[in-house]
């Protein structure tokens, strides 16, 4: 229940089932999990790059109700 009821360990494992069975995992955004995915992170980013900014939600790992999410479109 730890994995799926914590918002981190639940994208890292719904981002691994999207890895195995991409067609029927498309239902929730991508998801990175930081510092371990950033390298993803910034392959997704330059291959998206076409004069659009996009704009990501961070959410740290171990708040609730909403507490330190923020919009950037910058991901260093």
């Amino acid at each position: 229940m730890t994995i799926l009821s914590r918002k981190n360990n639940l994208g890292t494992a719904l981002m691994n089932f999207r890895k195995q069975f991409p067609g029927e995992y498309e239902f929730f955004p991508i998801t990175w999990s930081l510092p371990n995915d950033y390298q993803d992170l910034l392959a997704y980013h330059d291959c998206r790059q076409q004069g659009k900014a996009q704009t990501f939600i961070v959410k740290p790992e171990a708040s609730c109700q909403g507490r330190g999410i923020y919009l950037t479109r910058n991901i260093e």
